[in-house]
């Protein structure tokens, strides 16, 4: 299906800017677009309320506040500090599951990008699309939290090799994030784990390029759930080019 020649880091690079153009260009776009944010949003605020009644009902059971003053402003102390994680770990389920969530969303954004392109495939809906897309996301995030975890306790002990560390830690993560935006121009091809790691093997160069400027925007705050829906945009401009460009 995939052609064998390898393109290149620029046009991993080029690939993002030209899913910024489809998806910013677009107004027809911009519903589907924005579902992923929507979408973290109302998921950060179910946890949120959720996690947040949590603390502080364990707070109450952890120290009880009729034991006397100090008691109960330890309670209070308890609460705050526990509302804050519990704020924190929503905010993180929230982002981490906007992307599975949001499939049906990018999915088409996806299919759009493809039909502009000049190819005329219509790809049949795939059954079981949010658990492959979960799977997918954690297979990356396993990897990444591995590399990242790894490079970290090297540079605890050899201080020294941060020169080399952070800018590998920084690479890790950029693969992290292309190999979550490909899944929809992948998925869609109903390509598995494995012949997805062969086939960013094959690409290694641009799915660099891909993360890398993906990475870098990101580094940007507030554009991680906007370069969502321009990223997958991008990640399908570079599978067709690949289709495009085989021997």
């Amino acid at each position: 299906m995939f052609g064998v020649r390898k393109t290149g880091l620029w046009e991993g690079l080029a690939a993002l800017f030209g899913g910024v153009g489809f998806i910013c260009g677009r107004p027809r776009n911009w519903g589907y677009a924005s579902v992923p944010a929507i979408v973290a949003v109302v998921l950060t605020g179910l946890f949120g309320t959720g996690f947040v009644w949590l603390s502080v009902w364990g707070a109450a059971k952890i120290l009880d506040p009729s034991s006397g003053t100090w008691a109960e402003v330890g309670v209070w102390v308890l609460r705050v500090v526990l509302g804050i994680v519990a704020l924190l770990v929503a905010a993180l389920l929230g982002l981490t599951l906007a992307q599975p969530v949001s499939g049906f969303a990018l999915d088409e954004l996806s299919r759009r990008q493809e039909r502009e392109l000049g190819e005329g495939r219509e790809w049949p809906e795939a059954p079981g699309a949010f658990f492959r897309s979960l799977r997918v996301t954690f297979f990356g995030l396993l990897f990444g939290v591995a590399a990242v975890a790894s490079l970290s306790v090297i540079t605890f002990f050899i201080p020294i090799a941060g020169v080399v560390t952070i800018p590998l830690k920084f690479y890790a993560s950029a693969l992290v994030v292309a190999w979550d935006l490909l899944d929809y121009p992948l998925g869609l091809r109903g390509l598995g784990v494995r012949a997805r790691i062969r086939w960013c093997t094959d690409h290694l160069a641009a799915v660099s390029g891909l993360g890398l400027a993906a990475g870098a925007l990101l580094l940007v705050p507030g554009l991680g759930l906007l370069l969502l829906p321009i990223g997958v945009a991008g990640a399908t401009r570079l599978v067709v080019l690949s289709e495009k460009t085989r021997a």
